[in-house]
Parts: C-alpha cells; sequence; structure tokens
C-alpha cells in the first residue's frame, strides 16, 4: 500500500492476501506509512528472498513461452504479446497510475493474444496482472487472467488477487473468462470459477477498505488487542507484542484454540497460567496439566521482573524418565543422522513438463566414537542433482546394510520425523531401496529422539527444536556462516551459483561450511541421546533390548510437530505463496 500526494491510499492484492493473515500487521504497517510510529525494519530472510527470485524465473520462463508461442506484440495487426511496462518509481503518482491503467485497456481492446504485466487501478486499487490471455468464447474472445506462483498447490490468497484482477477488466468493459488460472511452480496449470470467487473477493476488499479507512482517520497508533481487527499472534509484527506481553501463546506446544479459551477464563499470561488452579472449558485435564506445568518452567527460566527477555539458564525436568528407558540400549555401531535438503530445488524441465522439486543434497552421519574421548567419525553423502540423489541414496543404503552386518543391534538416531518420510520419497522417487528403506522401519532401526524428548522432558524453553535444547548438553555453541537449516539451504544455493560461475575454490569452502553445519546436527543428536540416557540413569532407569519405534512414537511426533523441532521444510508452502508479491 502507498500513499498517493493527495492523501489517498492506494491498495494492492498483496495487501489483500496480507490482511487475511493478519490485519494487525497491516494496519501496523499503514501506521508506518503514516508516520504514526517508527518505519517498520523486518530482518532480512535470505529464504524468501531465494523464493522470490525463483518466482521472477519462473515468471520469466512462462512469458517466453508465450513469446515463443505468439510473437511480440504488433500493434498493426493486434497480435502478439504485449508488455505494459511498469513505472521505475513503485509509488507512483495519480496521473502516471491511471495512464497505465488506460494503455492496459486499450491494448485488451486491441485484440492481443497475450498482455503482460497489465497494470490496473481505479483510485483505489492498484495492481499488476502477470497474463491476460485472449481465449475463445461465446459471442466474442474473452480474456482470461493467469498468474504465476511457486507454490504447487492453489491457496485462496492466491485465487484471490485473480479475482481482483478480473474485477478490474469487468469494471472498465473488458470480456472476462468464467475462469481463472494458475501457473504453479510445478508447471501444473490450475482452473477456477470466478462466479466463485468474486463475491468473497469483493467482501474481502471491501473488508480491507474499511479497516484502512478507520485506521488512516484514527489519528494515532493502532494498539494491540484491539478486538476489531484478527491479528495472527505468529508474525514479525505480532511476535514482539506477544512477547512483551507474556502472552499465554509464548508457552512451547500452545495452540491459538487454547489461547482463546484460556483467555475466556482470564488466564492471559504463563504467570497466570503457571499459578492457575481448575478445569478450563474446552482444554482436556491432561493437557491442561502438561501446558501448566510447561508455564512453570518458563516462568523459573524467565521471571516477571527480569526485563532481559527469555534466557539465561535452562531448566529442565525429566517428567517420565521410563520413557527414556524405552531406548535402545546403546551399541558401538550407533549412527547420529540428519539430511541437508533444498525444497526449492527443481531440476529444467521441458514446457509443459511437471517440475520435480526438492532436493536431498547431503546425507550426514556421525559414528559412534571409538572410544570415550575419540572424536566421533562423520560421514557425508552429497548428491548436486536428480541422478547424483539416487546414486547417494545407494550408497548410504549400502552403508547401513553394511554396518548392520558388523553391528546387528545399532540404531540410527534422528530428530523429528523428517529424516524417515524422506527416506520413504527418496525410495519411491528413484525406485531403489523401498525394501530396505520398510526394513529400517519395520526392524526399528530408525528412532525419532523427538518423540522420546516429548515424552519424556520439559524444559523452560518456548519451543523443543534441537536448537533450543542444545544449551542443556553442547559444550561449543555453534558458530560460522551457517546456523540454521535455512541458512544451509540459501548457503547451497550460492554454492551452485559460484560453482556455475568456475569459482571451484569458493565452491568447496561453501560446501564444508554446510557439511561442518550438519556434522553439528549430527553431533548434536548424538549429545542429546547420551545426556538422556545419563539423566534417565540418575532416576534408577537404564535402557531396555532394542525395540521398534511405537506408534504413540509417531503420533507424538505429528502432534507436537508445531513446537518447531523439525528444521526441515520440505514443501516451504509458506514461502512460495508469496514468492511473486508485488511488494518484493
Amino acid at each position: 500500500m502507498f500513499l498517493l500526494d493527495d492523501g489517498a491510499l492506494v491498495y494492492s492484492a498483496s495487501d489483500l492476501a496480507n490482511a487475511a493473515a493478519c490485519e494487525f500487521a497491516v494496519l501496523r504497517s499503514l501506521d508506518a506509512r503514516l508516520g504514526r510510529i517508527e518505519p517498520l525494519e523486518l530482518a532480512a530472510d535470505a529464504m524468501l528472498d531465494r523464493a522470490a527470485r525463483l518466482g521472477d524465473r519462473h515468471e520469466e520462463t512462462v512469458l517466453g513461452e508465450y513469446l515463443a508461442t505468439f510473437g511480440p506484440w504488433d500493434p498493426a495487426s493486434g497480435t502478439g504479446v504485449a508488455l505494459i511496462d511498469r513505472p521505475t518509481d513503485r509509488y507512483a503518482d495519480r496521473a502516471t497510475l491511471e495512464a497505465k491503467h488506460a494503455e492496459t485497456v486499450a491494448t485488451l481492446r486491441a485484440g492481443a493474444d497475450v498482455v503482460f504485466q497489465a497494470g490496473f487501478f481505479d483510485g483505489r486499487f492498484g495492481g499488476w496482472a502477470d497474463f491476460l490471455v485472449r481465449v475463445p468464447a461465446a459471442g466474442e474472445p474473452a480474456y482470461a487472467v493467469y498468474d504465476t506462483k511457486l507454490a504447487r498447490h492453489a491457496k485462496i490468497t492466491a485465487l484471490l488477487q485473480l479475482a481482483a484482477y478480473a474485477d478490474q477488466m469487468l469494471a472498465s468493459g473488458i470480456a472476462v473468462s468464467d475462469h481463472v488460472h494458475l501457473i504453479l511452480g510445478d508447471r501444473t496449470v490450475t482452473e477456477h470459477r470466478l462466479a466463485d470467487l468474486l463475491p468473497v473477493y469483493r467482501e474481502r476488499r471491501a473488508r480491507l477498505q474499511t479497516i484502512l479507512d478507520e485506521q488512516q482517520a484514527a489519528g494515532s497508533p493502532l494498539a494491540w488487542g484491539d478486538e476489531r481487527y484478527r491479528a495472527c499472534l505468529r508474525c514479525d509484527l505480532c511476535t514482539p507484542e506477544v512477547t512483551a506481553r507474556r502472552d499465554v501463546l509464548l508457552v512451547a506446544g500452545m495452540r491459538t484454540t487454547q489461547r482463546a479459551r484460556l483467555r475466556t477464563a482470564a488466564v492471559r499470561t504463563i504467570d497466570d497460567l503457571a499459578a492457575s488452579t481448575g478445569p478450563v472449558e474446552g482444554i482436556g485435564s491432561a493437557a491442561l496439566v502438561s501446558l501448566r506445568a510447561q508455564a512453570r518452567l518458563q516462568v523459573r527460566q524467565w521471571p516477571a521482573d527480569d526485563a532481559a527477555g527469555p534466557g539465561g539458564a535452562v531448566v529442565f525436568e525429566l517428567f517420565a524418565p521410563e520413557a527414556v528407558g524405552d531406548l535402545p540400549a546403546p551399541d558401538p555401531g550407533d549412527l547420529f543422522f540428519d539430511f541437508e535438503g533444498d525444497p526449492l530445488w527443481a531440476a529444467p524441465t521441458a514446457p509443459g513438463v511437471p517440475a520435480d522439486w526438492g532436493l536431498e543434497y547431503l546425507f550426514g552421519v556421525v559414528e559412534n566414537p571409538p572410544s570415550p574421548r575419540a572424536t566421533p567419525p562423520f560421514v557425508s553423502f552429497w548428491a548436486h542433482d536428480r541422478a547424483q540423489e539416487k546414486v547417494a541414496l545407494r550408497a548410504f543404503l549400502d552403508y547401513l546394510a553394511e554396518r548392520r552386518s558388523r553391528f546387528p543391534g545399532m540404531h540410527v538416531y534422528h530428530y523429528a520425523p523428517y529424516e524417515k518420510t524422506a527416506l520413504l520419497r527418496l525410495a519411491g522417487r528413484h525406485g531403489t531401496g523401498e525394501a530396505e528403506v520398510d526394513g529400517l522401519l519395520a526392524d526399528g532401526v530408525l528412532v525419532d529422539l523427538y518423540a522420546t524428548v516429548r515424552a519424556s522432558l520439559r524444559t523452560g524453553q518456548d519451543s523443543y527444536s534441537l536448537k533450543k535444547l542444545e544449551p542443556l548438553y553442547m559444550e561449543v555453541a555453534r558458530t560460522g556462516e551457517v546456523t540454521t537449516a535455512g541458512d544451509s539451504i540459501v548457503e547451497y544455493a550460492e554454492a551452485c551459483a559460484v560453482r556455475e560461475a568456475g569459482r571451484t575454490q569458493e565452491w568447496q569452502d561453501r560446501l564444508a561450511e554446510i557439511a561442518r553445519y550438519n556434522e553439528y546436527d549430527c553431533l548434536s543428536t548424538l549429545r542429546l541421546r547420551d545426556w538422556l540416557l545419563a539423566r534417565a540413569a540418575e532416576h534408577g532407569v537404564s535402557p531396555r533390548d532394542p525395540v521398534g519405534a511405537t506408534t504413540d512414537e509417531a503420533d507424538a511426533a505429528e502432534v507436537h510437530a508445531a513446537d518447531g523441532a523439525p528444521d526441515h521444510d520440505p514443501t516451504a508452502e509458506a514461502l512460495l505463496a508469496y514468492a511473486d508479491s508485488p511488494a518484493r
């Protein structure tokens, strides 16, 4: 959104999408534009930036295909692909926007086969449609809206954008197709009835315009907690407000539905929850006991009078040591495993051929150290394209088979369910190792420590991600350029770019940095296993005979996935949905 010189507020299809997610964030952004609060400085997000670049490339690919089919715009014949030049100033003046709207409408009326970056402006709404494509229709040809999205599934926010551009054409007297379309990242083209979308779009637009006008006229910044407007509670603008108020949502594992029920019962902060007693309507007794215990630990770790914020020494309690006792007995052949994967990687495909997304570029393993003081050996299997991924999978499975032949009692430890699901996906994708992966699962060789943690341990942290647990057992903190899964993905993409540029040494240096990050993850998994066993031993509990993962453990991993434990995001849909947002 932006303000014209005359004070009129112009909003876009992206603002519609953003308001659908969080009205509070949209209105706070407006306050910043009006100068009522300091300009918003959101942290840079390398993953989001990369997704945006890939979205641009996707759009350029589709444009190239249309140009190859229809040729460039020829005003004399009224055929070809017309490109509407967007103003260099993103916040253009009213006259420029009106001129671009008029140029777009004139080009459509002239009968262009495709209009790229069609500009629309009606005084309040402004936007740029990816592609308007002339299609046969009863009576006269009509234009269908096609939008490129890097996502692999149609989302309501993307459909609202399609409806917005169709509505602009209808208002200008342009014949519009009955259907609108998304060209997804895997090259799938979806089709949606415009008649189903327009009522929703118009209601959402009216709502957005109303709340923007209300806040513009308010004269003061929006206050947190204003119940007239929806807040998502999770975005970069909501999170500081939640933290500052010690909101009950900070309790690890807390769901927004549970938060709402607690607030109805006048339980609003982590301190309220820690001190509360008695039932709460809508929350089961077992869940309530667990949430209160979690809140008490978080209050211990972050007392109400501590202005420094969450942090400090991590407090914990092993409330069910017997769950640790269900782990297999340690074996000299044990392995500690972690994938590094890029959900945004896709091999080039021919036009119209669906893309095959995602590459597991590193299978990393730390072996049990040969002696107590020895450095645990690190073994890596790299893959830089789809063919190499198959080779890496085969090599990894052969490595496991040989290891199991020497150490029949060995297990492979990992944290969160991703490693299991990725192995199954890889075996299916490449048509190799399916029986072996099934055997690993059936024999209980793969052991998910996240399930054990959630069944046995509470800490004063607000999440049960591996990185949040590491202060308990890792002597040396993470260092270097790569410290998160997102860093690893971006670093790998940049490494591939320097390889293609011929900078071999830099390529190798970047891979080494990724390997160090992965090795630390694997070592962290080893140290966590040993730390859990040591804590259980303090309660007189020892590991039992090797057992397979139970259904309850798998269910626990799924139930608590929202805690942020998995460092992998195999779909990255939140990034892909907005990758080609006009705000980029």
